[in-house]
């Protein structure tokens, strides 16, 4: 599963069966620091609710194909789901935890 930005759609007007009424969307590939990774593509929209300028999840081959109403139609990306926030911060202060090692010793 990978970020990405919605930057645009695609309008299709032949699309293959199983795919009417799913919309295609272009997205972005961003990295971890959710900058711009690669070359924009088409993913399938399985929330069938993301727009212009929404970070999304995007998961992509096999998975893809699975994550629509009809399961197994030809797509390598798929829209799974759309990021309200994300919390940057660590899951711990590293500066405030003391941290013990134990080390636990066989006894004969």
């Amino acid at each position: 599963m990978k970020f990405g930005r919605v930057i645009g759609n695609l309008v299709a007007t032949e699309k293959y069966r199983g795919l009417e009424g799913v919309k295609f969307l272009i997205v972005q590939p961003l990295d971890i620091n959710r900058e711009p990774d690669g070359e924009p593509y088409v993913a399938a929209d399985a929330t069938g609710q993301a727009g212009p300028d929404e970070l999304v999840f995007v998961i992509m081959s096999r998975e893809a194909a699975l994550a629509l109403q009809v399961s197994f139609v030809p797509v390598d990306a798929a829209i799974v789901g759309i990021v309200d926030d994300v919390d940057d911060r660590p899951l711990y202060d590293a500066a405030s935890v003391a941290w013990k090692v134990f080390i636990g010793t066989k006894e004969n």
